[in-house]
């Protein structure tokens, strides 16, 4: 981009490791005060998952209560650090992210906190309660003594709600860039690689003990995560990019963007393969746009077309070495 600056990557990876060693350390900090208080929180969430009227919960395997009791106090710990790691996240990525690209983040990071906070209390307070009751009266007709296992309960509830932070963040990141026309039809393909290996690896890794488990967790997730953002993400592309492809002299292919900026009036060229963005050398959003095409498509050469603007184009010889700027010229 034009404000990019000539950075070393090792700045870079000085600056992100700085920010998520300060927020381990103050998450750590914070899930203190949650440890301290833990057993009154999942006495609460126990009696509430609880589908008995008499005492019919056991604690089978004491040691993984203290693991539990562990896990509950860093996830509300992480979730009291929310706004501070969004503003974390917002601070490493802004600089290196297109106008459009910014916006997708913007409403990313606020749509995920609020309705994983709503669908994390409709899940444990409202769902939960009523499906173990509906199970436990199952049981009671089948003549079966009732005898639960409190800590299948509270982990049952955690794996539910790292399923729906999984979901609600992948839908976040897929419908916001749809939105700010980030992705569509074109390059939906390229996202739902990033987004759905990244996911699955995430959920592979927090299940690793049981594998056929994580699998199936992994299939399910991918698949509501499809299903939510499918028709959002299959919208027509904003600009239709046709790249002129020619053989060189040795028998290379050299594919050529032709754009189109308009900015200089008088005849301008009328093949439908070439792109028009209206005074492109002006607009920072539509540079920022140009710049998202030629990285999607990686063009050996941009000819630009009704443009005095000499600078813009000579500095997009920044985006890769391969990227060939031919001179301006004017029709």
């Amino acid at each position: 981009m034009g404000s990019d600056s000539n950075v070393r990557m090792m700045t870079h990876a000085n600056e992100l490791f700085a920010r998520i060693g300060l927020t381990l350390f103050i998450w750590i900090v914070i899930s203190i005060p949650w440890l301290m208080n833990i057993d009154n929180l999942l006495e609460y969430f126990v009696n509430t998952l609880d589908p008995c009227m008499n005492n019919c919960l056991n604690l089978y395997e004491p040691e993984r209560w203290s693991e539990l009791r562990w896990l509950i106090a860093g996830l509300f710990g992480l979730i009291t650090i929310l706004p501070l790691v969004n503003w974390q996240i917002w601070r490493f990525s802004k600089p290196g992210l297109t106008y459009r690209e910014q916006k997708s983040l913007k409403i990313a990071l606020l749509l995920c906190p609020t309705v994983l906070i709503l669908s994390a209390y409709f899940s444990i307070i409202e769902l939960l309660p009523f499906v173990y009751e509906l199970g436990h009266d199952v049981h009671l007709d089948y003549g079966f003594e009732a005898k639960y296992d409190a800590i299948n309960l509270v982990y049952f509830a955690t794996t539910v709600l790292w399923i729906e932070f999984l979901v609600i963040i992948s839908c976040s990141i897929m419908i916001s860039g749809s939105l700010t026309g980030s992705i569509d039809v074109k390059n939906a393909n390229w996202w739902r690689l990033r987004v759905y290996g990244f996911i699955a690896l995430l959920s592979l890794l927090s299940f690793y003990e049981r594998t056929s488990y994580g699998l199936l967790i992994t299939l399910l997730t991918i698949t509501m995560i499809e299903s939510v953002s499918r028709p959002w993400i299959n919208r027509p592309a904003k600009y239709n990019v046709v790249l002129d492809k020619r053989y060189s002299s040795s028998g290379e292919v050299i594919s050529s963007l032709n754009v189109v900026c308009g900015c200089i009036t008088g005849k301008m060229p009328t093949n439908e393969n070439y792109l028009t963005i209206k005074d492109i050398c002006d607009d920072r959003i539509l540079q920022d746009d140009l710049i998202q095409i030629i990285l999607n498509h990686k063009p050996k050469r941009v000819n630009s077309f009704c443009c005095d603007n000499e600078k813009f184009w000579m500095e997009l010889q920044r985006l890769q070495p391969t990227i060939d700027v031919c001179p301006i010229q004017n029709d």
